[in-house]
């Protein structure tokens, strides 16, 4: 099922959606039902998106970056502000919202010089805050890792700020194709007083993974600290911070693994995961019991993606219990749906956009308070951001 293009005005004004039905309904749910809106094209390669209110409107934003700019798209006309284009050295790559300078207003935290195959220079990190009074947005630099790759903040130490959380793909000096060496530094930067003028002090977590494709960010064993779950070539691997600073880290599964989202299936934790990098394996991993330090266990889902690069859980029809979307950039590029119900068999893909996205990513929000989450992605060979509005039944 083809999802029609819809055309973009040069104002990038409100676009009439397209209606996607999701197939039939099920014994399980009700059927799939999404909305497409594309709210941008020619966009060049969309790295990231992310949703936070931008305006301080109490609406969810849209919040994308290309090779050049960082732009927002505001809630509900969906009206794009090009806040910076060409401020930062290309290519954008990772981007991450949040108060820095902690003045009330959004400040974007920005990861550029995308270089993957130079592990010995590139990968900048900076942030960007919004001037006063409609004056153009101010770029500040941070510091440079090779082969920067994923920002999020996490407030590891339960105190305070919370911290920027860096993750490299690759570890300094090594090469394809193997890029055996010493590991990818991931570190955790605290925001300092005057995040403006003073140094960001950095906290290294772990350097002896490879291939380090992205990160999730939770709350692990409920004491308010968040802890952290890598996606590697050498599996899933929780990072835990002691109250000595010292960083633990527990293998939760042996696969090569490239993204990471932590949802909830029937009322436990759930790990989504493409397998590997760029891979064509959708799996979850399913928690074993309660705050279960050791191997989850793991469950394949799909084995047809093509350069799979976007996952997320979305409870679609409002049961308490997620259902897993996963999107791919390769070939016949989309954006899929899964029902699962069964801790054995395979749930049936469920087509929410084929051929219209080449997914790099995606996030889950609500983005018109119906009590509906609905989906944002942004594509590579596509070069366009769309929304896909929830209009399933609750």
């Amino acid at each position: 099922m083809r999802v029609l293009l819809l055309l973009s005005t040069l104002s990038l004004a409100f676009a009439p959606a397209v209606q996607t039905p999701g197939g039939p309904p099920s014994a399980s749910g009700p059927a799939f039902r999404f909305e497409t809106q594309e709210i941008r094209d020619n966009f060049g390669v969309g790295y990231a998106v992310t949703v936070a209110d931008v305006n301080g409107d109490r609406k969810p934003d849209v919040l994308a970056i290309s090779g050049t700019q960082l732009v927002w798209f505001e809630n509900p006309s969906w009206q794009a502000h090009v806040v910076l284009d060409g401020q930062t050295p290309k290519d954008n790559v990772a981007l991450a919202p949040h108060d820095i300078d902690r003045d009330g207003r959004l400040d974007v935290a920005l990861g550029a010089t995308w270089k993957p195959t130079d592990t010995s220079a590139g990968g900048t990190l900076h942030w960007a805050s919004p001037g006063a009074a409609g004056a153009s947005w101010m770029v500040r630099d941070i510091t440079s890792e090779p082969t920067l790759h994923r920002i999020r903040w996490a407030n590891v130490d339960g105190a305070g700020d919370p911290e920027l959380i860096v993750a490299p793909l690759h570890g300094r000096g090594t090469a394809a194709p193997e890029w055996n060496g010493v590991g990818p530094r991931l570190q955790a930067l605290h925001v300092p007083k005057d995040p403006a003028k003073d140094p960001w002090p950095a906290e290294l977590i772990d350097d002896t993974l490879h291939i380090v494709h992205n990160f999730a960010v939770l709350d692990f064993d409920g004491d308010g600290d968040d802890e952290l779950i890598a996606a590697s070539r050498e599996g899933l691997h929780l990072l835990e911070r002691g109250a000595d600073g010292h960083w633990t880290k527990t293998r939760l599964g042996d696969v090569n693994a490239g993204e990471v989202k932590v949802g909830r299936l029937g009322g436990a934790r759930a790990l989504a995961v493409i397998e590997p990098w760029h891979g064509t394996t959708v799996a979850i991993y399913r928690e074993p019991g309660k705050v279960t330090r050791g191997p989850w266990t793991r469950q394949v889902i799909d084995e047809t993606l093509t350069g799979g690069h976007a996952i997320g859980w979305i409870d679609v029809d409002g049961d308490g219990s997620d259902e897993l979307v996963a999107g791919w950039r390769d070939k016949d590029v989309g954006v899929a749906l899964y029902r699962i119900t069964s801790a054995t068999e395979r749930p049936a893909r469920v087509m929410i956009d084929a051929g219209g996205m080449a997914a790099e990513d995606l996030t889950v929000a609500d983005l018109d308070a119906d009590g509906r989450p609905d989906i944002v992605a942004s594509g590579r060979r596509t070069a366009n951001v769309r929304i896909y509005w929830n209009r399933t039944p609750r």
